[in-house]
């Protein structure tokens, strides 16, 4: 097949742009590789959850661990799974801060909290009386309202934050 470049028949009434024809040719040669390359990036979870997406961390002190997605899309339900080992004295107190209330808008969250405040620009979720002796883990579904990346911080019982990012796109 004979490229662009040794063709150099003018048709009468047709205006060529030799660089947009040449751009089509270099597309139709390497789009399918780069189609599969998306493709490929989509299914490992590049975009949203999957296997680049899904994340934990731990605090310095390993008391804390968190559950969350790397990536995600804006207006998606996405899922922030924090554990925290046995307190004995029975109260739990979780806070969500950094960017987080301003980009996302917490949703249902299992185990429902004794109490849920703000203070500033943190969210904190308090749990009493706690008889569970083993680890206790509270599930919160979010939404995010704004894309780009956003760093949140997570803390329990004024212990040392997690600090983790997320980025959301459009």
């Amino acid at each position: 097949m004979a490229s662009l470049k040794d063709e150099h028949k003018v048709l009468p009434g047709v205006n060529e742009n030799r660089a947009a024809l040449t751009f089509e040719e270099r597309f139709r040669q390497f789009g399918f590789a780069v189609l599969l390359f998306i493709l490929a990036l989509a299914l490992g979870g590049f975009f949203s959850t999957g296997y680049f997406s899904t994340a934990q961390k731990e605090n310095k002190n390993h008391t804390l661990r968190l559950y969350y997605e790397r990536f995600g899309r804006l207006q998606t339900e996405g899922k922030l799974k924090v554990t925290a080992p046995f307190s004995n004295s029975g109260e739990y107190v979780f806070r969500l801060d950094g960017d987080f209330s301003d980009n996302f808008q917490p949703g249902n969250i299992s185990p429902q909290p004794d109490r849920m405040f703000s203070q500033g620009k943190a969210i904190i979720l308090v749990y009493n009386a706690i008889k569970n002796h083993s680890d206790f883990s509270v599930t919160m579904y979010v939404t995010p309202t704004t894309p780009g990346k956003a760093v949140s911080r997570v803390s329990f019982n004024n212990g040392p934050e997690i600090r983790f990012w997320q980025f959301i796109y459009p």
